[in-house]
């Protein structure tokens, strides 16, 4: 009977999925400077590295130990001469012992818990993938928000130096108006017909909008 073969690579790509989940954390922590950026993608690569080469080692060492057992050198030449018979290519002696120890000797436990343990890590591989996309895609729009609100102060300075400024419903009324651009020039007890709305000042200097339902609702100045 032939044995069926198990991800060489399993504890290797065990640790690019937990390094992958720790580069997801680490993006989705920092802040949204570029510069910064590019540091913490470089630490969680030189750490992803460093795992998987402990990984590695570990697995060879493992590996060189049990090329020496007697058990499982009889073993390679049964399945030596299964595969000449049956005209197949056969697995060289290092990828077959790992796949004995992987796979506990070929024993059926141990063939369900190598294809569970596959199973498992395709599936925190999947996770730690999308973490790392979400991470990213989050912090795509903080830098967006934040170029965003550097542009909205710009507009606003610019509108400030043309004698207007920003303004919103400072109760959340319904106005019909969200936000406008006045100017901020107005004088106290003055009614004012702007961009087909009616806007007043009272005699503390606060603006007011005429809502559609016939209410005045006060605004607030950004």
């Amino acid at each position: 009977m032939s044995k069926q073969r198990i991800a060489p690579f399993a504890i290797t790509v065990a640790a690019a999925v937990v390094a992958a989940a720790a580069a997801a954390a680490l993006l989705s922590a920092a802040p949204v400077h570029a510069q910064d950026y590019g540091a913490m993608v470089q630490q969680s690569m030189a750490r992803m590295n460093n795992i998987v080469a402990q990984a590695e080692q570990q697995s060879r060492n493992i590996v060189h130990q049990r090329m020496q057992d007697p058990q499982v050198q009889a073993a390679y030449r049964q399945y030596l001469g299964r595969m000449q018979a049956s005209g197949r290519q056969a697995m060289d002696f290092r990828t077959y012992t790992y796949q004995w120890v992987y796979t506990r000797g070929f024993s059926a436990d141990g063939m369900r818990h190598a294809q569970a343990n596959e199973a498992g890590m395709r599936a925190r591989e999947h996770a730690a993938w999308q973490g790392l996309q979400q991470a990213q895609a989050a912090r795509g729009q903080a830098q967006q928000a934040q170029r965003n609100g550097y542009f909205a102060n710009q507009q606003e300075a610019g509108r400030g130096l043309m004698g207007q400024s920003t303004y919103t419903v400072a109760s959340g009324g319904q106005s019909g108006v969200a936000q406008m651009q006045l100017p901020h020039t107005w004088q106290a007890n003055t009614m004012h017909q702007y961009q087909g709305h009616t806007y007043g000042v009272d005699a503390s200097g606060q603006y007011h909008v005429l809502g559609s339902n016939g209410w005045w609702y006060p605004l607030q100045r950004r």
